[in-house]
Order: structure tokens, then C-alpha cells, then sequence
């Protein structure tokens, strides 16, 4: 199961479930042409605020993926202003351990080199499989 800064993906808790085929369907295409969607991006598409609905809502449709062999999408998911994940990506319990941030960094939007490098690699193997497998 998909952790990120000791956060388990679960149950909306009253919210109304957002269209999880709409947001796949727009990472997958963003992956297929080589690109990233902002979180902004995100939350229109989705109709939702940031926080626990957005997160719940890519640890769901990751964990789709993951279930079919593929790649997540969550190194595709950028901040506007960086153009890298939000901190609180490498929160996730299955990130090596040297990259693995406890969750009171988990809002830094400060990278380090192995992190950015971390990052650039993850993209590259989403793009390359979304690009190449033309998923449906």
C-alpha cells in the first residue's frame, strides 16, 4: 500500500469521489506526450482543494497502475513554481531509504541533487512506458 509521510490513501471521509477515470486519463495522456500536469492543473480538473482529497485521488489511481504493472504517476505531478513533485513525495514508504523525508519536510519544496536526480529518472520511465505502451 502506497504510503507517503506516514499517510495511507483510504476513503474520502464524507467527500464526494472525484472522477478517478478523468484524472487518469489526463496523467495518462500528460505521460504519453512527454509531460507533467501541476497540481494546480490537477485540482481544476478534479474539482477539488488541495490536501487530503487530491492526495487520495492520485494514491488511488496510482495504486490502479501498480495493480497492472505499470508506473504511478505521482513524479509527474508537479509544482507550478519548480516543476518537481512537492515535498511530500519523498514521504513515500517505498522511496529508498536515503531519499525518504520525515513529514515535518514535507512541505520544503527545497531539492537536493538526489532528489532532483531521483525525480528526472522516475519521469523518464513513466514518459518512456506511457509513450511506448499506449495504455487504454
Amino acid at each position: 500500500m502506497l504510503r507517503r509521510c506516514g499517510v495511507r490513501g483510504h476513503e474520502w471521509g464524507g467527500i464526494a469521489s472525484p472522477d478517478l477515470g478523468e484524472l487518469r486519463r489526463e496523467l495518462v495522456r500528460a505521460a504519453g506526450s512527454r509531460g507533467t500536469l501541476a497540481y494546480g492543473q490537477l485540482m481544476k480538473i478534479m474539482g477539488v482543494s488541495r490536501g487530503k482529497a487530491l492526495f487520495d485521488a492520485i494514491v488511488a489511481v496510482d495504486r490502479e497502475e501498480y495493480a497492472r504493472g505499470a508506473p504511478g504517476f505521482a513524479a509527474i505531478i508537479v509544482r507550478k513554481d519548480t516543476g518537481f513533485p512537492g515535498g511530500g513525495f519523498f514521504c513515500d514508504d517505498e522511496l529508498p531509504q536515503s531519499l525518504r523525508r520525515p513529514y515535518s519536510r514535507a512541505s520544503d519544496p527545497r531539492l537536493s541533487a538526489a532528489e532532483m536526480n531521483y525525480v528526472k529518472e522516475a519521469q523518464k520511465r513513466i514518459w518512456d512506458y506511457y509513450s511506448s505502451e499506449a495504455p487504454t
